[in-house]
């Protein structure tokens, strides 16, 4: 079961990594923190897995969130 203190948290830390300048994206598509949060939240029989991309220096500059699916 969702909590609403679950969705807020993951929300909030979106919205900043968002702020500092990294798109979202979910299954390649760009999406807000509010989107990426309630989607990854409420997919209880659905698995998404982060893959953080970064530039030539090392700085986070995409935030991706792809469905798992198992085979």
């Amino acid at each position: 079961m969702l909590r609403k203190e679950e969705l807020q948290d993951m929300r909030e830390r979106l919205e900043g990594i968002a702020r500092d300048g990294t798109d979202l994206y979910l299954d390649g598509r760009k999406v807000s923190a509010a989107e990426l949060a309630w989607v990854c939240c409420v997919s209880e029989e659905t698995v998404y897995m982060p893959d953080y991309v970064t530039n030539q220096d090392g700085r986070l500059t995409e935030l991706r969130y792809d469905k798992v699916r198992l085979t």
